[in-house]
């Protein structure tokens, strides 16, 4: 193996985790014509062990067992998590019940955005990246055809699954503000108020400046590396970007 076993490990679990996530959503809401309250219902447990895992991401950076920036991998990563149990298992029936539509229905099909496009774009990219990782740990390089997916597939993924995300939070914030979910009145003994409400719409406010900046940053990255040529040159652990 030319890499870091545990990381080809850590690496090829998640490529597990996320495919069977991108199974049950395929298999939900394509092959059973689910809706996305029954998704939620059968990918809640893997999409919670997948996501939460990415914690140990930042732990590798930290501890410099990657390349990749502290900062920026901690950023990326308390941006999903937010989503994920700040927004949606906060507010399940709201989040997962409702779709954002984007225009008329076409024939059978009605443009949206809902739980469904949320995970697909998570899991393809989430796919992909692992995959990417582990294929570069225990061969150290990859295919170019799977170095191009790695800096391609953000490119539809990645507003796909940014307009997702605010999605979910546009369908749970009213419920979360009537609730008063996760937060903290005066007076009381601390002297402190936290009005959850508020802060999720500074986090929401914080994704208009920031993600253009990212997202052209992440095309400036795919320039480089595949003006390069297919060895698969980099870091293994480095240019972690998502969708």
């Amino acid at each position: 193996m030319a890499g870091n076993p545990y990381l080809f490990l850590y690496n090829a679990a998640l490529v597990l985790g996320w495919g069977y996530c991108l199974y049950l959503t395929i298999d939900t809401m394509l092959l059973n014509h689910g809706k996305t309250s029954d998704l939620w219902k059968v990918v809640e447990l893997p999409l919670k062990v997948s996501q939460t895992a990415a914690i140990m991401e930042v732990i590798h950076s930290a501890i410099g067992l990657v390349r990749s920036p502290v900062a920026i991998t901690g950023m990326q990563v308390a941006s999903r998590l937010w989503v994920l149990w700040g927004i949606i298992n906060l507010a399940p029936d709201q989040a997962t019940r409702g779709a954002l539509l984007l225009g008329p229905k076409l024939a059978d099909f009605q443009p949206q955005l809902n739980l469904a496009t949320l995970l697909a774009a998570w899991s393809i990219t989430e796919v992909v990246r692992y995959g990417f990782f582990a294929i570069k740990e225990v061969a150290g390089s990859v295919p170019y055809a799977v170095l191009w997916l790695r800096y391609s597939t953000f490119i539809p993924l990645y507003p796909i699954g940014v307009a997702s995300e605010l999605t979910m939070a546009w369908l749970a914030l009213p419920a979360i503000r009537a609730a008063h979910m996760w937060s903290v009145d005066m007076p009381n003994a601390l002297n402190f108020g936290f009005d959850y409400f508020l802060f999720c719409l500074v986090i929401v406010a914080s994704y208009v400046p920031g993600l253009p900046q990212l997202y052209l940053y992440m095309l400036a990255q795919r320039k480089k590396v595949l003006s390069g040529g297919g060895s698969g040159s980099g870091s293994a652990a480095g240019n972690k970007k998502r969708s």
